[in-house]
């Protein structure tokens, strides 16, 4: 009798004790070795990633076996003392590295997996410490407490009785902490989107404090459910900031204050942060309106009294009714007009200094007498203009299409013959026509279709000066070419441009006129190495290098040509060296 007395004593003991014992599995997690390329490295990256997340790990030195049935894996889980097993492999696909990820539970059996990637293991390394927080099965340290039954766990024993808060008058939100890099920029930009508008924001730390008055846990997966009724929050606010290959994207969701449920999500963009910011600010409210508008709370309609028979007048005359607000007509409020989204540059404008060696040379001179010509160091100046009005409108589309200008010019120097005697050069070009790009991300591909004037002239403004063997040149082409602008650097501040063209000649003045050789036939090419750096304001510092090139056939005519040679080469280098403002 005795010893059943004990044993019922100790049963009784025992479930009052386990009354106050959390019902969420303690334990710690274990990153099995990882297969593939750079496994290693990535490995200890996660580990250190879920350590600053206060998830409770196996250290790295006691998780060295690798198992491959689910008994092998029970066994390690066993020795390790782990409640959750991470294993998987990672390989690279062209620029991407892709990493398989699998999570066993105690018995070692998967019970989720997922795949993610990126351009760098850094970033997948992340990613990947970021979808395993997601999973909820982390055990993160401080989750559960003596006494109090984590939100959620489907076995709880005991209830949590729901607050009775007043409905709001209109949708009630709250903008939670955004993740990642430059995450409150653009959180900021969120919470300013919203200000103004028919919906009451709740603040971040107001509700942190609530869930944790409420012994609320918001890192699990249904964590703000408590702290929303409590405070009669409607929905939440969520967002995730990634950067990658110099551009920067924002995932923002509307959750639902009563669920885990995501009501919406919708995804921006931006060359910069601040950028991205804009783009944010500017695009909240009209994305999330229709799916916050459900939160408004539904207004009681009044019980109409039964109707009163009314006698009719005898006189013929109408009874006036008086207007009421039903009656009167309804005057549709207009559509605000969307906030300026962020668009690319409309303005490119360039002012610089250059310096032009030129060298003009024959090919097959039988006869002897003509001569080449070389022009050591020519100074001058130019300009660059590129203007796409659409991009005053919009960021679509009509944004791309420009049109381009260029002027260069020598200053006025001289040029001299062999016996000394001196006369009068000119040279300059210019350009005109259209362009076209596409902007993605970083990259800026461009198309270019110009008519220019290239002219490179003796005696000017003065009577023909014979220059003994030396044409004068006066190309008119149409040009073709394509070309890219790329930034970068953290924030895309260097800046490289390329440029690469195609000149078909219309004429060549001088070199093909009866004098020299009327039957010449030739074209041309150019091509643009551009280096600059960005500063405040739209203003850029810029370095260029270019190169010109035009060949020809002479075709000289018999049968007494004043002039016998098979070809000609005439080449200009180029050094620029300025600014530019770009807005």
């Amino acid at each position: 009798m005795g010893a059943w007395r004990v044993g019922a004593l100790t049963v009784l003991l025992g479930l009052c004790l386990g009354r106050g014992t959390a019902y969420a599995e303690d334990g710690t997690a274990a990153i099995l070795p990882l297969k593939g390329p750079q496994a290693a490295k990535i490995r200890q990256r996660v580990q250190n990633g879920l350590s600053n997340a206060d998830v409770q790990l196996v250290p790295l030195k006691r998780v060295t076996a690798v198992v491959k049935k689910t008994k092998g894996y029970a066994k390690q889980a066993a020795k390790l003392e782990a409640s959750v097993l991470v294993g998987g492999r990672v390989r690279r696909s062209g620029e991407r590295w892709i990493a398989d990820i699998g999570l066993r539970n105690a018995a070692g059996a998967r019970v989720q997996k997922f795949r993610t990637s990126s351009s760098s293991i850094t970033r997948l390394s992340k990613r990947i410490v970021a979808e395993l927080l997601d999973t909820g099965m982390m055990p993160v340290a401080g989750d559960t407490e003596e006494g109090v039954t984590k939100l959620g766990a489907p076995d709880a024993a005991i209830a949590i009785p729901e607050p009775e808060v007043e409905e709001p008058e209109v949708p009630r939100l709250v903008v939670r902490r955004f993740k990642g890099a430059q995450a409150g920029k653009i959180r900021g930009a969120a919470v300013k989107g919203l200000q103004g508008k028919p919906i009451s924001l709740v603040s971040n730390k107001r509700f942190v404090q609530t869930a944790q008055s409420l012994n609320s846990d918001l890192k699990s997966e249904r964590g703000h459910v408590l702290p929303a009724r409590a405070m009669g929050v409607n929905g939440l606010l969520e967002g995730d900031v990634l950067r990658e290959d110099g551009v920067w994207s924002a995932y923002v969701r509307l959750v639902d204050g009563k669920s885990a449920d995501v009501i919406s999500q919708h995804f921006y963009e931006g060359k910069t942060s601040t950028a991205l910011a804009r783009a944010v600010q500017a695009g909240l409210w009209d994305d999330f309106r229709r799916d916050i508008k459900r939160f408004e709370p539904k207004r009681a309609v009044a019980v109409a009294p039964a109707p009163v028979a009314v006698v009719a007048p005898t006189s013929r005359e109408a009874v006036e009714k008086e207007p009421t607000a039903e009656d009167k007509p309804k005057v549709k409020p207009k559509k605000a007009k969307p906030p300026k989204k962020d668009r690319p540059a409309a303005v490119d404008i360039e002012f610089d200094f250059v310096f032009v060696h030129r060298n003009l040379s024959w090919k097959d001179d039988l006869i002897g007498n003509l001569r080449d010509y070389t022009l050591a160091f020519g100074p001058g100046i130019q300009t660059k203009f590129q203007y796409f009005p659409g991009a005053h409108f919009t960021s679509g589309i009509g944004a791309q299409f420009g049109i381009d200008f260029e002027w260069q010019r020598l200053f006025d120097f001289d040029s001299t013959r062999d016996d000394g005697v001196s006369f009068p050069t000119e040279a300059q070009q210019f350009l005109a026509g259209l362009r076209w790009r596409y902007p993605a991300g970083r990259w800026e591909p461009t198309i270019i279709a110009d008519y220019g004037l290239h002219k490179f002239q003796f005696g000017v403004g003065g009577p023909p000066i014979t220059t003994t063997g030396i044409p004068g040149v006066k190309y008119k082409f149409i040009r073709a070419g394509a070309g890219f602008r790329v930034g970068a650097g953290k924030d895309e501040n260097f800046i490289i441009v390329f440029n690469g063209a195609y000149r078909y000649l219309l004429s060549a003045g001088g070199i093909e006129s009866a004098q020299w050789f009327p039957q010449a036939k030739g074209n041309g090419m150019d091509a643009l190495l551009m280096f600059g750096y960005g500063l405040p304001k739209g203003f850029e510092v810029r370095l260029g290098l270019e190169y010109r090139r035009y060949w020809f056939d002479l075709n000289p005519l018999p049968p007494d040509p004043p002039y016998v040679a098979g070809g000609a080469l005439d080449q200009y280098w180029g050094l620029s060296i300025g600014a530019a403002w770009r807005y």
